[in-house]
């Protein structure tokens, strides 16, 4: 064969073979059906040969090396999501959208426990407010994301903002942190919930009962933890939303995330503003002129907030680093009525509030699981509070110099807390050892002295043992060194148990423990209308707590179901509480019991498409002024609707909140017994997605049963006696919110 035939021959066959080599491969790539990549999904594949069982990359991704040109059959499973089987024909790229096997696809969690974990397995019980539910809620903060959970139940201060009480159990004992730092800035014992916003939140986790053993102090009734985001899958997204209630509500807050390398970048930023609301305007909010000073004074102030978030992450082999670093400002109007009887002048109020918060984080992690987490945290906590007198006539103001109407209060909380745990998989024995000190200061108008410091050096240590498989026994301990009180010693045990597969029961006894905080120790409120003192002999309140529960969740072919039952029981001894103490002077003191108990029955049904839920509790409370029992009952029910395809999604949301025994302050400060009527709230929500679900138009109704002030009545006798009203809701409101997502993929 001569040289030409040679080369015609070559060719020929490079021809021929050509469209086999470029038909010899498949691209595959994982996906949920709302976009998201499924990092490491399993795919399953078969042409000619038997089936090859494969992992998709982190990305989601995969080449398979068979003929294009003929059909291939596919299966993917992932955890959390029904499988696929599909026959493909072509080098694709082709799409492979799972549905999620349920709407409430396993959570991770890490509030208590050694290392992340499926909720399901947790030795707590820690319930879980995802960010698919929050968004279904259309929820903007941490109070929000609370109102359709049973045994939990929130107040309203229109200057205070949103406090929230657990079993029973007032607010200062209920610890509230943020990627498992503790936040600080309590009024009258409370965290303000409305601070907490909810943008770049991914999860909230809730645990009731003490977890004092590992967070110490305010641990009490329960714990909640913010987790926020800290990692993107794509190279680079950006995320926008506007939020808008028709009464003068609007909200504009965004995040960007950049992947890059080991380096992951997460920002997040926004404005909330609230215009006021007053019940006599009603309907619509009005931006149009007014006649002057005829809708000044507003039961629900004005309000306007900004924050930013900074979290980086450094993901090594065995190390990950990171830092969080975070500023907020809220800013509260309370503009006076005009006073009689030319009604021309006004007290005007502001208060405004500067948190700046910073952390850095270590996690380390080797085989058989062992692991180590470090954080250290600083915040410091500013509230200032202006009075102003203002002429309206011309707008002019001074400041006014009567005793207490200016007031600035500072804190700040250093926080270093670190761990060494060792769980391996399917081990008999797991176990974590820990440290944690809080240094707090705090200075201001009302607190004695130039200001006061408290420190608490504390020590832990908890194992898990499986005598056999099935059961885990977990007894904790914690002591205590504080510099202002004798810090008791913290026992616990906690116990889970799985008889069979779908079944599993949980108990737990722990003892818990609230200190005195320094504004008890040392307040100094003395003017023309208080004389309130702290009080530094206090102690700190002390606790017993029992609980009990019953989990049934299985798994059928169209569907999930669930079913749970508790059980709960709180002693607190050496209850702190403001009493008259002689004429009109009144100080923090020790009072005695209180005891709290209860439970809740709820069951759920979801088939990824629908998702219900449906439950009731009550609780009841015995103290020293009311020795006999007094029942609060609460009822729960939410329904979505989800359909992938179409990307629409809607949702029902309902509470009951049975009548309430509370502690009323009389005109003096003391307290006496009163009841908070009660009120049914209801929430609705339609979403529907648009462009690969990177634009969503969302829609809906907040309090459909329009519910505004709640009656309230003391007991006879007090010095304020009969009823009055306690605010709740703005009542019925319409809101719509757009979100917005760029996503660049690497």
């Amino acid at each position: 064969m001569g040289p030409f035939l040679r080369v015609l021959t070559a060719l020929l066959l490079t021809v021929a073979t050509c469209p086999v080599i470029l038909h010899a491969q498949v691209r595959l790539i994982c996906m949920a059906e709302n976009g998201a990549s499924l990092p490491f999904a399993s795919v399953t594949w078969q042409q000619d040969n038997g089936p090859t069982s494969v992992q998709a990359d982190d990305r989601g991704a995969l080449t398979v090396p068979v003929d294009a040109s003929r059909p291939l059959l596919v299966h993917v499973h992932m955890m959390g999501f029904a499988a696929f089987a599909d026959t493909l024909i072509g080098a694709g790229p082709h799409a492979l959208r799972l549905r999620p096997a349920s709407i409430h696809m396993p959570e991770l969690v890490v509030t208590g426990q050694y290392g992340a974990g499926i909720a399901e397995n947790a030795v707590h019980r820690v319930r879980v407010i995802d960010r698919g539910r929050i968004d279904r809620m259309a929820a903007n903060t941490l109070g929000e994301a609370l109102r359709n959970e049973l045994t939990v139940r929130l107040g309203q201060d229109n200057i205070l903002g949103t406090a929230v009480s657990m079993q029973g159990l007032g607010g200062e004992n209920v610890k509230v942190l943020v990627d498992g730092v503790p936040v600080i800035g309590r009024q009258d014992g409370n965290l303000d919930l409305a601070q907490l916003d909810l943008t770049g939140i991914e999860r909230v986790e809730v645990v009731e009962g003490p977890l004092s053993v590992n967070y110490g102090t305010n641990a009490l009734a329960g714990t909640i933890n913010l987790i926020t985001r800290k990692r993107s899958n794509d190279r680079s997204s950006a995320r926008a939303t506007a939020y808008a209630e028709h009464i003068g509500r609007l909200n504009l807050t965004g995040t960007a995330t950049a992947h890059l390398g080991k380096h992951d970048l997460v920002i997040t930023g926004g404005r909330n503003a609230f215009a006021g609301w007053d019940p006599s305007t009603g309907g619509w909010y009005d931006p149009s002129p007014t006649l002057a000073d005829s809708t000044r004074h507003q039961q629900w102030k004005p309000r306007e907030q900004y924050f930013a978030r900074l979290n980086h992450r450094w993901r090594g082999a065995h190390w990950d680093l990171g830092y969080k670093g975070e500023a907020f400002q809220d800013r509260i109007t309370n503009r006076g009525r005009p006073r009689a009887p030319y009604h021309e002048t006004a007290f005007d109020e502001q208060y405004l509030t500067h948190r700046l918060d910073n952390a850095v984080f270590a996690e380390g992690r080797w085989d058989r699981g062992r692991r180590f987490n470090a954080l250290l945290a600083h915040q410091r906590y500013r509230r200032i509070r202006n009075t102003w007198f203002r002429d309206l006539t011309d707008l002019s103001e001074q400041l006014v110099t009567t005793p207490g109407t200016q007031d600035t209060s500072r804190f700040t909380l250093t926080n270093l807390r670190a761990t060494w745990a060792s769980a391996p998989d399917s081990a008999r024995l797991a176990w974590e050892v820990g440290t944690d000190l809080n240094h707090e200061t705090g200075e201001g108008d009302r607190m004695a002295g130039d200001g006061e410091t408290i420190t608490d050096l504390a020590a832990f240590a908890s194992a898990e043992y499986r005598p056999w498989s099935g059961l885990t026994l977990r007894p904790g301990l914690r002591y205590a060194y504080n510099t202002r009180y004798e810090a008791p010693l913290i026992p616990s045990l906690n116990v889970r148990w799985t008889p069979a597969p779908s079944l599993t029961v949980r108990a737990a006894y722990a003892r818990g423990f609230r200190a005195p905080s320094l504004k008890e120790l040392y307040l100094f409120f003395v003017d023309v209308n208080h004389d309130i003192v702290g009080n530094p002999e206090l102690r700190p309140e002390r606790a017993h707590h029992g609980s009990a529960g019953l989990t049934y969740r299985t798994q059928r072919e169209r569907g999930t179901w669930s079913a749970e039952l508790t059980a709960f029981l709180n002693e607190v001894e050496d209850v702190i509480s403001l009493a008259q103490v002689g004429g009109t002077r009144y100080t923090y003191v020790n009072i005695g019991g209180l005891r709290t108990y209860g439970g809740t029955v709820g069951a759920g049904w979801d088939d990824g498409r629908w998702a219900l839920s449906a439950g009731a509790s009550i609780t009841g409370r015995e103290d020293a002024i009311s020795p006999a029992a007094l029942w609060s009952p609460e009822a729960r029910a939410s329904l979505t609707w989800n359909h992938g395809r179409m990307g629409l999604t809607a949702s029902l949301f309902y509470k009951y909140q049975g009548e309430l025994a509370n502690y009323i302050a009389d005109a003096d400060g003391a307290l006496t017994r009163g009841t908070i009527g009660a009120y049914h709230l209801a929430d609705a929500t339609l979403t529907k997605a648009f462009l690969d679900r990177r634009i969503s138009l969302s829609v809906g109704c907040k309090d459909l049963f329009d519910v505004r002030n709640l009656a309230a009545t003391m007991a006879e006798g007090a010095h304020s006696g009969g009823a009055t009203a306690v605010p709740m809701t703005t009542g019925r409101t319409w809101f719509m919110r757009l979100d917005v997502e760029l996503r660049k993929r690497s």
